[in-house]
């Protein structure tokens, strides 16, 4: 069997997938991917010679191609030699922004792969609304999250402070659509209230210059550290050296960050999104803040610092919300079971 995945493959979404499927079908992954460019013009170039390749490519024939994002590694998926096309829709939608001309050709583009892939990952169920409306066949949607680690990801006694002083993390990239600028507010607010907290940020990105100088600015050097990124297999430790897990996106598709939180009792503190509603209720596991609104984030910890006992029932729901449902060993399992699905009915049409 040869398998060939089209995405990012720092990114610890696609190392979860790729490992997952690399176990299960006993088979080393090949990739191709887009080089990184910070400029958007050298990254469209870039995008361009990839697409060269893709489409005028030497004839390699593959039995399963992975592709990430519907709007391009999805849309290149279509044009490789393949048995069957899997598409992984990244956020609630992969068409974003969802206004202006950049949302009419991503939901032009979308419709298109939707139409022509053989199975269409949705990790969450508030995903699968965009892809109806962007034309997916129902019957192509599978809807079940990739999983975590139980084993890595091991779960803490609740509302025990693991640290003198309790630390807050952020696990997302240093990018823009993030928000760190407002988490950094956040706790410079926290900071002229006097309340003693420290913030974690691990993760890379083209921001963190920027952050590291706001941290001069704002004066937090002794309450915010910037860890810079970090290996994946690593993230597990300082999350269960954490005590809680902030969020604050502005969109957001269903995220493993947030299960790598809950699963090690992490207490989370994320923005009122659709896709956070559908495994947070505010105030019970977790609490909803408004995007943008450092105050209101501020406020957030600040309750949970106060009475954390509040909320040990539902820090132990979350952990067990994981276990159930977000496991990755049984999660892989039935995914690559339906990729062999679909094969053999490739193949069952091929001989036909």
């Amino acid at each position: 069997m040869r398998i060939l995945f089209l995405g990012e493959t720092y990114r610890a979404d696609a190392l979860t997938w790729m490992r997952g499927v690399e176990k299960e079908s006993g088979v080393k992954i090949c990739t191709m991917e887009v080089p990184f460019a910070p400029s958007r013009l050298k990254r469209l170039v870039y995008f361009l010679k990839f697409f060269f390749r893709i489409a005028f490519s030497s004839g390699e024939k593959w039995d399963i191609v992975m592709a990430e994002r519907s709007t391009s590694y999805g849309f290149f998926a279509l044009f490789v030699q393949s048995k069957i096309r899997v598409v992984a829709q990244q956020g609630i939608t992969d068409a974003y922004p969802e206004t202006g001309f950049s949302g009419v050709y991503k939901r032009f583009v979308q419709r298109l792969v939707y139409k022509r892939v053989d199975l269409i990952h949705a990790w969450g169920y508030v995903m699968t609304y965009a892809m109806v409306e962007c034309g997916a066949d129902p019957s192509k949607i599978m809807t079940l999250p990739k999983g975590i680690n139980l084993n890595l990801y091991s779960h803490v006694r609740p509302f025990e402070f693991n640290n003198t002083i309790p630390i807050g993390i952020v696990t997302r990239s240093l990018s823009s659509i993030y928000n760190h600028h407002d988490i950094l507010n956040a706790f410079k607010i926290l900071k002229d209230r006097g309340v003693n907290v420290i913030c974690w940020i691990v993760g890379g990105g083209v921001l963190e210059k920027e952050l590291r100088d706001l941290v001069s600015t704002l004066d937090i050097k002794d309450r915010v550290v910037l860890q810079g990124k970090i290996d994946n297999d690593l993230l597990p430790e300082k999350l269960i050296k954490s005590d809680f897990y902030i969020a604050v996106p502005e969109t957001e598709g269903v995220s493993a960050s947030l299960f790598e939180a809950m699963s090690t009792g992490c207490f989370p503190i994320v923005t009122d999104l659709p896709s956070n509603r559908a495994f947070i209720r505010s105030g019970i596991n977790g609490f909803l803040v408004p995007v943008h609104s450092p105050t209101r984030l501020a406020d957030a910890i600040q309750e949970f610092l106060e009475e954390p006992e509040r909320f040990s029932n539902g820090i132990l729901s979350n952990r067990r919300y994981v276990e159930e449902n977000v496991n990755f060993e049984e999660n892989m399992k039935l995914i690559f079971k339906e990729y062999l699905r679909l094969l053999a009915n490739k193949n069952k049409k091929c001989v036909v």
